[in-house]
C-alpha cells in the first residue's frame, strides 16, 4: 500500500515538473523534450542526488509509466505516418548504414582507447552505438509538423529497421561474450521480426480498421463513446507485446499498429485519444531518461565518454546519410537525416544492461553508453532544427510503389 501511495505522489510530481518544463523551454524556442530530459537529470542522481543525498524519483517504480509513454509516443507517430513511404529499399539501406558504421567504429575506438579492455568488451560498446532512438526525434519531427517530410519517413522507417538489427546486433555480440555465438538465435530474430511485421501489415491492414470501425458505429448506436479508440489501443498494446516477446522492442510493435490505422476512417478520433494519453505518460518517458543518468558513476572516464558520444554523432551521420545521398536526397537532407538518427536511448540501455547483468562490462562502462544516450538525446533536436532551419514546410516522401492499405469500413 505504501509503494501506491508513492506512486501516485510521483507521478503528480513528475507530471507537475513536465509542465513548468515545458513552460520555461518553450520561452528558448526549443523542443520540449529537451525540457522533460533536462529536468530529468536534475531531480536525478546527477544534480539533486549528487548535492543534497536525495532520491526524488524512484526509476523502478515508474519504468512501467515510462514504458507506456513511448509506446503512446510510438503509436502516435505510426498514425501520422504513411505506410507506403516507412518500409521502402531506401530506409533499409539508411538503416544499414547506421549499424555497420557505428558498430565498427565504437569497437575499434575502444580498442585503441582502453587499452586493457577485452574483446568482447569492446563489442558492446560498439554494439551500444547501434540502435537509434525514434522516441527523441519523432517527437521534434510531432512538434515541427514534419511526420510526413521526406527526412520525417526516412528517419522513422530507418530507425524501425535500425531497432530490429540492433537485437541482432545484440545477439552476435552476446556470443562474442560468451565465445559461441548462436546463430540459430539470430536467424530467428531475423525471421520473426521479417514475418511479424509482413504478416503484420497484410493482416492488419485488411482486417484490423474495419473491426475497429465496425465497433465505434456500434457503439454510437448503442449510446456510447471511444469504443474504437479503446479497441484499436489495445491491439496497439497486443502488437508491442508480440515484439517483446518475439525479442524485438516493443515500440516497433506499437509503431507498426500506428501505422496500420493510419489509414483508417477514423484516424482523427484514434489521434485525438492518443494525444490525450500522450500529454500524460510521453512527458513521464521522457523525464525517467533524464534521472537515468548519473555522472558521478563515470569515474575517470569522462573523457571516454565525451569522445564517444562524439563518434556516436559523427558515425550516424556519415552511415545513414551517404546511403541518403545515394538514394538521391539532397546533402542537406541526408545530413538531417544522420542527424536525426543520431539519439541512442532504449534499445542502447538494453544493451549495455544486458552486458552489466551478464558481466561483461562493468559499471564504469554501462554509465559511459547512459552518458552517451542522453548526451546524443540532448543534442540531437537543437542540431536537427538548425539543420533543417525552423521555417522548413514539409515536403512529402516520394511515392513508392503498392497497393493501397485497406481504410476500414468506409470503403
Amino acid at each position: 500500500m505504501a509503494d501506491e501511495v508513492t506512486m501516485w505522489f510521483q507521478l503528480t510530481f513528475l507530471l507537475v515538473v513536465a509542465v513548468l518544463s515545458h513552460f520555461v523551454i518553450n520561452r528558448f524556442k526549443q523542443p520540449l523534450v529537451i525540457g522533460e530530459i533536462i529536468i530529468g537529470i536534475i531531480i536525478g542522481p546527477s544534480v539533486v542526488g549528487a548535492l543534497f543525498g536525495v532520491k526524488l524519483v524512484d526509476t523502478n517504480m515508474i519504468s512501467t509509466l515510462a514504458q507506456l509513454g513511448s509506446i503512446v509516443l510510438l503509436f502516435l507517430i505510426g498514425l501520422e505516418s504513411d505506410l507506403k513511404k516507412i518500409y521502402t529499399g531506401k530506409n533499409f539501406a539508411i538503416a544499414f548504414g547506421g549499424v555497420l558504421v557505428p558498430w565498427m567504429v565504437g569497437y575499434i575506438f575502444t580498442i585503441i582507447f582502453l587499452p586493457g579492455t577485452s574483446t568482447a568488451q569492446a563489442i558492446f560498446i560498439g554494439a551500444a552505438m547501434v540502435a537509434t532512438s525514434v522516441a527523441v526525434t519523432a517527437a521534434v519531427l510531432l512538434e515541427m509538423n514534419l511526420v510526413s517530410d521526406e527526412v520525417g519517413t526516412a528517419i522513422i522507417g530507418a530507425a524501425v529497421v535500425d531497432d530490429i538489427l540492433g537485437m541482432v546486433v545484440l545477439g552476435i555480440s552476446g556470443g562474442f561474450a560468451t565465445g559461441s555465438i548462436d546463430y540459430s538465435h539470430i536467424l530467428y530474430l531475423i525471421v520473426a521480426a521479417i514475418v511479424f511485421i509482413v504478416a503484420g501489415l497484410m493482416l492488419g491492414t485488411r482486417f484490423l480498421p474495419r473491426i475497429v470501425c465496425l465497433a465505434e458505429k456500434e457503439a454510437k448506436a448503442q449510446g456510447f463513446e471511444h469504443a474504437g479508440f479503446v479497441l484499436a489501443f489495445a491491439f496497439a498494446l497486443l502488437f508491442a507485446y508480440i515484439a517483446e516477446i518475439i525479442g524485438i522492442s516493443a515500440i516497433v510493435g506499437a509503431f507498426l499498429a500506428g501505422t496500420i490505422f493510419s489509414t483508417a476512417s477514423i484516424k482523427q478520433d484514434l489521434l485525438t485519444g492518443t494525444k490525450y494519453i500522450g500529454a500524460i505518460f510521453i512527458p513521464v518517458f521522457f523525464i525517467s531518461l533524464g534521472v537515468l543518468f548519473d555522472v558521478v558513476g563515470l569515474g575517470d572516464l569522462i573523457v571516454f565518454a565525451i569522445l564517444l558520444t562524439l563518434l556516436a554523432m559523427l558515425t550516424k551521420i556519415v552511415g545513414c546519410g551517404i546511403p541518403a545521398i545515394g538514394f538521391g536526397m539532397s546533402r542537406r537532407d541526408a545530413l538531417a537525416v544522420g542527424v536525426g538518427m543520431a539519439p541512442r536511448l532504449e534499445v542502447a540501455f538494453i544493451i549495455a544492461l544486458y552486458g552489466l547483468q551478464k558481466g561483461i562490462i562493468g559499471q564504469g562502462l554501462y554509465s559511459v553508453v547512459v552518458f552517451m544516450g542522453v548526451a546524443t538525446s540532448l543534442v540531437t533536436p537543437f542540431l536537427f532544427k538548425m539543420v533543417l532551419g525552423k521555417d522548413r514546410k514539409a515536403k512529402p516522401a516520394p511515392e513508392e510503389p503498392g497497393n493501397e492499405a485497406e481504410k476500414g469500413c468506409d470503403d
